[in-house]
């Protein structure tokens, strides 16, 4: 099996940029200290729209004096239809069209594509093409929260229907490796930067709210962020975010190493376009910078990690 580093999985972190121009190109909203606005999800039963995401992560660990490098990068492309349902939450059906991943580790270099699962032996690659094919819908209250996710579970049940019935290694492992490249990043990260954006009341422009979130993947952290409305520019919001970042409990095996512990702290800076009538997340940018040490083996590993999510959004 090829080996990936499971910070692939962080993909779906969180989500992305693009096209935001620069300030001296916006008619911004005058500073109006009585007007209100109310940023939630109201997007129209049925609408549809598609999304491209970019993520590149570097880590870089000095293990003994030997600098060890690693670059993940991702893209992927998706479709998100628009339905109700009677209590009035909404319905989001996800579709995948490109599912893309490639690791460079030091000088060795792999790379995963769910084009390929029809005819790839390299079980990254067909998981990526399980989900690929698959739907997964979404149950998401007008305020954000996912309150359900379906579809996920059977994934992970076709995925296991291809190994022999006595394969009890080669289904741990298969389970472990969907579980964190996945769950817990395409699926749960894509939803979460999607979605857990909003403010619970009525605010003023240039008002702010705090918002904490725990990042899964391979080196979790907690990420506590304050969220501004800096402007509103044709009917789109205009979201910035500053949040500190810290490690929470770290898996039994990170970037290579097993057993592993360690502190982890960094920043993470943000900038979010929001339709202000539907809610729907057009564009953003998250960019964070993270330092620390990992515990192997009784010995202090310094860590640097640098991380840039993007993602642009269009309607169907």
């Amino acid at each position: 099996m090829k080996r990936y580093s499971l910070l692939a999985g962080m993909m779906m972190v969180a989500a992305i940029s693009c096209k935001i121009q620069s300030d001296s190109d916006r008619s911004y909203d005058l500073h109006d200290a009585d007007k209100v606005y109310k940023l939630q999800l109201n997007p129209t039963s049925g609408s549809a729209y598609h999304y491209d995401m970019e993520n590149k992560t570097a880590i870089e660990i000095n293990a003994e004096g030997k600098e060890v490098n690693t670059v993940n990068e991702s893209e992927a492309g998706f479709n998100y239809s628009v339905g109700k349902d009677s209590a009035g939450d909404y319905l989001f059906t996800t579709t995948y069209d490109k599912i893309k991943l490639k690791t460079k580790n030091g000088d060795t270099e792999t790379e995963a594509d769910a084009a390929n699962a029809m005819v790839s032996i390299d079980p990254v690659e067909k998981m990526l093409g399980i989900l690929k094919a698959a739907s997964i819908r979404a149950t998401v209250t007008p305020n954000g929260e996912v309150k359900e996710v379906k579809g996920y579970d059977e994934l992970e049940e076709k995925l296991m229907a291809g190994f022999a019935p006595n394969d009890d290694y080669g289904k741990h492992m298969a389970h472990t490796q969907w579980k964190k490249l996945i769950g817990e990043g395409v699926v749960k990260n894509t939803m979460d930067q999607l979605f857990q954006l909003f403010p619970d009341s009525a605010i003023h422009l240039h008002d702010t709210w705090k918002l904490n979130s725990t990042q899964a993947g391979e080196l979790p952290m907690i990420v506590k962020n304050i969220y501004t409305l800096k402007a509103i520019n044709d009917d789109i919001a205009i979201i910035t975010s500053e949040g500190i970042m810290t490690s929470d409990k770290l898996s039994n095996s990170v970037v290579g190493y097993s057993n592993v512990a360690g502190k982890l702290e960094g920043k993470q800076k943000g900038e979010f376009e929001v339709e202000t009538k539907t809610g729907i997340l057009i564009s953003s940018k998250v960019m964070a910078n993270i330092e620390g040490v990992l515990q192997v083996m009784g010995k202090d590993i310094p860590v640097k990690i640098k991380t840039s999510i993007k993602m642009i959004g269009r309607k169907k």
